[in-house]
């Protein structure tokens, strides 16, 4: 009879200590709801302010691009007359660029000469520029030239 005594004291126990636990939990997930609000997980704020990085600015570099040269010439342009941007090109001012790099209408300086980007070319890809020249002789003498770009305006 001890033994069930016993046993049956102990059974009696759990309910309590069971409510314990759950009374336990329950403060525990009060406590992670308010942290919720400050934190999106362990030690990272929920409200984190990302910095956008400054848009270049005039006289900043762009970096170092190959530049070569090209004219309206059926070899260099296929004939076309106009740039993309819809200009008729003009030596010591068009030059071709990746839009994806330097969009259409931007003014940079290459060499201490002020060009601006009026057109795409098929060729033109990455950190390479296509300098416009009115005869293909100069376009062809050109060559592959590298020169550090940087933002006029």
């Amino acid at each position: 009879m001890t033994v069930l005594i016993c046993v049956f004291g102990i059974l009696l126990s759990f309910p309590a200590m069971a409510a314990k636990t759950i009374d336990v939990k329950v403060a525990d997930t009060a406590d992670m709801q308010e942290s919720d609000t400050e934190q999106s997980g362990p030690g990272v704020p929920a409200e984190e302010k990302i910095e956008e990085p400054e848009a270049p600015k005039a006289g900043d570099s762009l970096g170092t691009f190959t530049t070569s040269g090209y004219c309206n010439c059926e070899k260099c342009s296929k004939g076309h007359n106009l740039t993309y941007a819809g200009t008729v090109p003009k030596a010591g001012h068009t030059i071709s660029a990746d839009l994806d790099l330097i969009p259409l209408g931007t003014k940079v300086l290459i060499n201490g000469t002020e060009y601006t980007v009026e057109d795409k070319g098929s060729g033109v890809n990455g950190r390479m520029i296509d300098i416009y020249y009115d005869n293909h002789d100069d376009a062809w003498n050109h060559g592959l030239q590298t020169a550090e770009v940087f933002l006029a305006e």
